[in-house]
């Protein structure tokens, strides 16, 4: 009797948790409908998407007329590059399909080397989409077989810089890095012409427009701007009175002053710190302007990020016999970057969509390609919506693919972790 009683009263094994507190039904309990208040606020937010789905959705696709966006094409992406006036008798289209090229096949070396993971997906994403745009519904007349077979060849582009960087010995960070250079030297080559060179006659600047001047100068202002303002960070925690006034007086001075107005003043000041006969352009001046702008509020990034650190890392440094050098480049900075890097992307995303100004010196970038088409035609004038709704999808493109790299660096890196 007893032993069948024993038998009776062991446990049969933990129960299933109830069906509405795991998977998605759990998930939406617990983040959307936690409390009545939640709930609420979960409904109201419901229906503005829903609505605003139902309105916005319809005008894309029913009420929209998205034929500017076809009508400019490719002066949205080089402006008046390929125009007979900026290239007469020949044909310059293949010279920015080339930097593309060139730009597909470091991708995919970054890709080699970096393996899968972020650097795969955009080196795909790059490629995949450049490929796509040789499908656009034009006639060969507008959009012929040798251009689309040229954005066709950035998928093999990608494959091809992946087994170059996986099979030879340009696989290496520190190469990879020269070869961009190297690549960025020659796409101003291409762009720009050389006298006398068949096939590369020189391009006026002043025909250069459209979204290639929004990434030539982005890419140089953050290129540029990040050793720049370290540089300037140091120089202002330094302790020799004379280098720090310096560089606290030109981070003064750039920080105080709106970036337009040192574009206008970029056509009188910049060529006043060059030689006469030194050849100076309007892009250049931009680049300069926009570099040193953004570099003085990279200097204050940095600096805040160097302040942030405890200072007991430094006099532990000190007291294993490092030099004041190697403490600030091997501990200090490299921890202060760390710390910063969300504010360092807030100052790259505002950089990029600073370039939109450079309309103020009579440079047509993508934006200011738009608006003057559609003033110098009116029968868009009723299309202005589209167009500018397309170039915020644009730039909202680029902005949220520097936010989405972010975040996958500092996830990686774990900032904010400890």
């Amino acid at each position: 009797m007893m032993a069948a009683a024993t038998d009776d009263t062991q446990p049969t094994g933990a129960l299933p948790p109830p069906r509405l507190s795991v998977g998605v039904p759990g998930w939406i309990r617990a983040n959307l409908f936690s409390s009545w208040h939640n709930g609420l606020l979960t409904i109201v937010a419901g229906a503005a998407v829903v609505l605003g789905l139902w309105y916005g959705l319809g005008w894309v696709f029913v009420d929209a007329d998205w034929t500017v966006i076809s009508k400019l094409g490719g002066r949205l992406a080089i402006g008046q590059y390929n125009t007979s006036s900026a290239c007469p008798g020949q044909n310059c289209f293949w010279r920015p399909q080339a930097v593309l090229l060139l730009v597909t096949l470091l991708l995919g070396m970054t890709w080699g080397v970096a393996g899968r993971g972020l650097a795969r997906r955009i080196a795909l994403a790059v490629a995949v989409a450049s490929a796509l745009f040789a499908f656009l519904p034009y006639s060969l007349e507008r959009m012929g077989i040798d251009v689309r077979l040229l954005l066709l060849a950035n998928l093999p582009a990608v494959g091809a810089g992946w087994a170059l960087a996986r099979y030879t010995p340009l696989g290496a960070a520190r190469r990879i890095v020269i070869l961009a250079i190297a690549a960025f030297v020659l796409s101003l080559v291409l762009l720009r012409g050389l006298p006398g060179v068949p096939g590369l006659q020189p391009v006026s600047v002043i025909y250069w427009g459209g979204l290639m001047i929004n990434l030539m100068l982005a890419i140089v202002g953050i290129t540029l701007s990040l050793p720049i303002g370290v540089a300037l960070a140091l120089g202002r925690r330094s302790r020799l009175p004379v280098l720090k006034a310096l560089c606290v007086a030109f981070i003064e001075v750039f920080r105080g002053v709106p970036l337009i107005t040192l574009l206008f003043m970029s056509q009188v000041l910049v060529p006043l710190a060059f030689p006469e006969n030194f050849p100076l352009n309007s892009l250049f001046r931009a680049s300069i302007v926009i570099t040193l702008f953004s570099a003085a509020y990279m200097a204050e990034n940095i600096r805040g990020g160097l302040q942030a650190l405890h200072p007991g890392q430094a006099e532990a440094a000190r007291a294993l016999g490092l030099p004041g050098w190697q403490t600030t480049i091997l501990i200090s900075l490299p921890q202060a970057i760390r710390n910063v890097i969300p504010a360092i992307v807030g100052q790259f995303i505002g950089l990029f969509k600073d370039t939109s100004l450079v309309y103020i010196i009579a440079m047509l970038d993508i934006v200011e390609t738009g608006r003057a088409f559609i003033l110098g035609n009116t029968e868009y004038l009723a299309s202005a919506r589209e167009m500018f709704v397309f170039l915020a999808v644009v730039f909202w493109i680029f902005t949220y693919g520097m936010s989405y790299v972010s975040g996958r660096v500092e996830r990686q890196l774990g900032v904010g972790e400890r």
